[in-house]
């Protein structure tokens, strides 16, 4: 093959992961400001990480298009067609991240109409675990790590710890004092939303690991979510 032809192409393919990568720490740090707008109650913070969310969902256009076009003009074969097409996966996963973050920021406009609540502490922890994941997973693709690709799948399961522990207590302190129903029920999304996180970190492991060994993780994915059958006892 053509020593041109084949730079060009590993130009074509480097481009696309470098802003696959700037997207992760994009997203990444949408995360942490619709979390800090939260705890610091500071409703203009929330309103930038939604106004925000559009550069997210531009990126991912941008990659879309990126991988059509290499499709089409490259058809990549072999470890590169995988790559390629994990790229379209990741990318994806990734504004879905954006979005929940963007949905935070909804949430926390609601619950800074109330008084602060009980399950704020536990919410933040939760959601440093969910940054923390999302870090790890964007290093896992930069530095081809399939290794932290299989700690990232592996600690899904701390977020459902957390998003169960959140549940109990906000649903206990809403049977207590129904003044705070309306900021506890949103409360209540956030952790759901931090728990998706941690899902869509996870899918994303997943294809790393794929595109490094070309095989499945062939286990099944820890999960400790309880909390669609979450009782609390009167």
């Amino acid at each position: 093959m053509n020593e041109h032809i084949v730079t060009s192409y590993n130009d074509v393919m480097s481009d696309l992961s470098a802003e696959i990568s700037h997207m992760g720490h994009l997203v990444r740090k949408q995360l942490i400001g619709a979390l800090k707008a939260l705890e610091t109650r500071n409703p203009d913070l929330a309103k930038r990480i939604r106004k925000n969310d559009k550069q997210v969902d531009a990126i991912n256009d941008d990659i879309e298009e990126r991988v059509m076009n290499i499709l089409a003009l490259r058809q990549p074969v072999a470890v590169d067609l995988r790559e390629t097409i994990a790229a379209l996966k990741i990318a994806r996963e990734l504004e879905r991240i954006g979005d929940l973050a963007r949905n935070t920021t909804k949430r926390t406009k609601v619950i800074l109409e109330e008084d602060p609540i009980d399950g704020m502490e536990e919410i933040l922890k939760m959601g440093r675990v969910a940054v923390k994941i999302v870090e790890n997973v964007v290093t896992a693709y930069e530095e081809r790590d399939v290794d932290l690709a299989i700690a990232v799948w592996n600690a899904d399961e701390e977020i459902d710890e957390y998003c169960n522990t959140v549940f109990t207590q906000l649903l206990s302190g809403m049977m207590v004092d129904n003044s705070n129903i309306n900021a506890c029920s949103q409360m209540t999304f956030v952790a759901k939303n931090l728990e998706r996180v941690g899902d869509h970190a996870t899918n994303i492991a997943e294809s790393i690991h794929y595109v490094l060994t070309g095989e499945k993780i062939d286990e099944r994915r820890p999960k400790s979510d309880k909390t669609s059958s979450t009782i609390v006892e009167i």
